[in-house]
């Protein structure tokens, strides 16, 4: 199947020799039949295809103005004839043939159902085929002008089916419809993203103030991450949302169009169509990338129950100090989180399995809480002057499963990879 649905009611660029036979034919057009018309001036058909290979009794007997009209014998019995690409389009416009050239010609026509290629360059239109007895021979004739494709053979024709442009205002329709739908779920998904983003930022510039207060650069430094994976998230938003309005221009265009029996109507159809399938097109690929941000800003589902399956870093450090309050930087896994408990950090954590051996965890008024996975731990802070209340909630987890039974005291000689680099005792609490 070829279709070419945003030609139609556009006017053909093909130029006509205005004294050719069948433009004479004042009240009987070749094809038509008996209605006037302005000939081959609009688009009329949308696409075409292959049905048969036959020696097609049209061409040697329904040819009324050409080289085969004193073998013309459907004067009495339909009154029409076919009309050929050679005799009517001027000779200096007239390209080597191809099937799209072909169709190209023949969809000017009114009331041409088919076209038929012979030799590899004879192009017809007919409102009709009809097979006639034929030797053995095939439609093995290459396209003059597209020899990878056949056109013909020496005696048979190719014959293509071409479709009428008589769907456009369902297909305007359809296509509007799907626009419209991504748009809602685009606009949602942008509403998600603007909420987790915001939060992200709010967050980490606030924890990024405290924890730069009181020389935590590791603590700081996640917080910076966190604001710009916070700006990641909202400029992919910004360009969801971007696409999301033009599609919901798109559909505004679509609904103010009527009456498409007119030409135009049809010809601007086909541009918001196009528009419409370029925009959609745009829209998914930017959707895909939004979601894959989000789900990384906000990974679910979460396991209840799954923190248990992780111990305060210091509990493999120093047992007496594994409720103080503690931060922990190290080589990072996926984005960081903004959101989720302690349980949502473990399921993220769990979810690389491979990868990661522990994260850090912020709370927060339960939409900005933040955490930050890890594949190694390097530096870490645990305060001892927070007494029995800090602020908020700051621990780094390690995974028991992975260090059950060892240590991740720093220990200078670097024989020990999964023990912290540098661990500080903090003598003081953040605010």
């Amino acid at each position: 199947m070829h279709q070419y649905k945003q030609d139609c009611g556009t006017q053909t660029h093909l130029r006509f020799n205005p004294d050719a036979p069948a433009f004479l034919q004042h009240e009987n057009v070749p094809g038509a039949g008996v209605d006037k018309f302005t000939p081959f001036k609009t688009v009329l058909k949308d696409g075409f295809l292959e049905v048969d290979c036959v020696k097609d009794y049209m061409y040697y007997r329904g040819d009324k103005f050409g080289d085969n009209k004193h073998d013309y014998k459907l004067g009495p019995v339909s009154d029409v004839s076919i009309v050929h690409y050679a005799a009517h389009v001027k000779k200096e416009d007239q390209v080597e043939m191809t099937q799209k050239v072909c169709f190209e010609f023949c969809r000017t026509v009114p009331n041409m159902g088919f076209f038929g290629i012979v030799n590899g360059r004879g192009c017809y239109c007919t409102p009709y085929f009809t097979s006639m007895e034929s030797d053995s021979s095939q439609c093995d004739a290459v396209c003059e002008g597209e020899n990878t494709l056949m056109c013909g053979g020496k005696s048979k024709s190719s014959i293509f089916a071409m479709h009428m442009c008589d769907s456009t205002g369902d297909d305007v329709s359809t296509r509007s419809g799907t626009a419209g739908s991504l748009e809602a779920s685009m606009n949602a998904k942008v509403i998600t993203a603007n909420g987790l983003s915001s939060n992200m930022q709010n967050r980490g510039a606030s924890l990024q103030k405290v924890f730069g207060a009181v020389g935590d650069s590791g603590a700081a430094g996640l917080c910076q991450n966190a604001k710009v994976s916070a700006g990641t998230l909202k400029h992919k938003s910004e360009d969801a949302d971007a696409v999301a309005k033009k599609l919901s221009a798109l559909v505004g265009d679509a609904a103010g169009l009527k009456d498409f029996t007119n030409p135009a109507t049809v010809t601007k159809a086909e541009r918001i169509m196009e528009d419409i399938d370029e925009t959609v097109a745009e829209g998914e690929a930017v959707t895909d990338e939004l979601d894959k941000l989000t789900a990384l800003a906000s990974p679910s589902p979460t396991s209840a129950g799954a923190a248990k399956q992780y111990s305060p870093v210091m509990y493999f450090v120093d047992k007496e100090f594994d409720g103080m309050p503690t931060t922990c930087s190290g080589d990072t896994v996926a984005e960081p989180i903004v959101g989720e408990s302690e349980d949502g950090c473990a399921s993220a954590c769990d979810a690389n399995i491979h990868s990661c051996v522990g994260f850090q965890y912020f709370s927060g008024k339960g939409s900005d809480s933040l955490c930050f996975l890890f594949s190694k731990f390097n530096t870490g802070f645990y305060y001892t002057g927070c007494g029995k209340t800090a602020p908020f909630d700051a621990k780094c987890f390690a995974k028991l499963s992975k260090f059950e039974g060892t240590s991740l005291k720093p220990k200078g000689n670097g024989k020990c990879p999964q023990c912290f680099k540098e661990l500080t005792k903090a003598d003081r609490c953040f605010k």
